[in-house]
């Protein structure tokens, strides 16, 4: 009688092992695994092949050093993983992880201690989670925020430009438009000369909108005025504007 109780009462944990390995076995965004006391596999879920790319067969027996970079099983890193997870029960940590094909990934990974009743390593259960998208994930919001900083400045710095080149450009028309109005108070020989100053002027002007204009743009408040414009009047102004440049370089340009 007393060996079927016991029979009996070892069925139902034997059945909650076997569930609990299955519950494991069917992860597949973690990869959950043990390791003996030395390091090497022992065991091995769907979730660890699927984000390390070896088979329970290719990897059992195996040390875990082999998922970590050569600079970091150079550097002793696996050792000292498990001697932390020893020391303080577990370690949490971070970084590049090798796939079998040589790919690495970044991980997250939790290794925890497994004990005996008498308190001794019988080994160590290890818990990695693939955070790579979470990585670029956040980088790229990151740039995206600085990026948008970056233009804020940009378009504030636009704005305080223009006012401040537009500010002396104010009295430079008026005193233009005045003598132009008054032309028969200054000199003949003036007159274009004053002319030109008012055209340089308001091409300046123009100018400094184009620069409002790209910030209006960019935070898209541009809004648009068609109208006709005389192409011949705007190239000869351009000509006449690049005229003194065209005769110190002597050239010739044909119409």
């Amino acid at each position: 009688m007393g060996q079927k109780g016991s029979t009996t009462s070892t069925s139902p944990l034997r059945d909650t092992a076997e569930q609990f390995h299955i519950l494991v076995d069917s992860v597949e965004e973690y990869a959950i695994y043990m390791l003996d006391p030395n390091g090497n596999v022992v065991t091995w879920n769907t979730g660890a092949q699927k984000i390390k790319g070896y088979t329970a067969e290719e990897i059992i027996g195996k040390n875990f050093a082999c998922f970590y970079t050569a600079e970091d099983v150079a550097a002793g890193k696996p050792e000292r993983n498990l001697r932390e997870a020893a020391r303080r029960g577990h370690t949490h940590d971070q970084g590049l992880r090798v796939r079998k094909d040589g790919s690495t990934f970044e991980a997250e990974v939790i290794i925890t201690a497994l004990r005996d009743g008498k308190g001794n390593i019988r080994g160590y259960s290890k818990v990695t989670r693939d955070i790579t998208d979470q990585i670029r994930s956040r980088e790229f919001e990151a740039e995206k925020i600085a990026a948008q900083k970056a233009g804020k400045v940009k378009d504030d710095f636009l704005a305080a430009l223009s006012h401040e080149l537009r500010t002396p450009l104010t009295p430079a028309l008026a005193a233009a438009t005045y003598l132009e109005d008054n032309a028969e108070k200054i000199p003949q020989e003036f007159v274009e000369d004053v002319q030109l100053i008012k055209r340089n002027v308001k091409l300046q002007a123009r100018l400094i909108d184009d620069l409002l204009d790209l910030t209006r743009i960019t935070r898209g408040k541009l809004r648009l005025d068609l109208e006709s414009c005389d192409a011949h009047a705007i190239i000869g102004n351009a000509i006449e504007i690049a005229s003194s440049a065209i005769a110190a370089k002597k050239l010739k340009l044909s119409t």
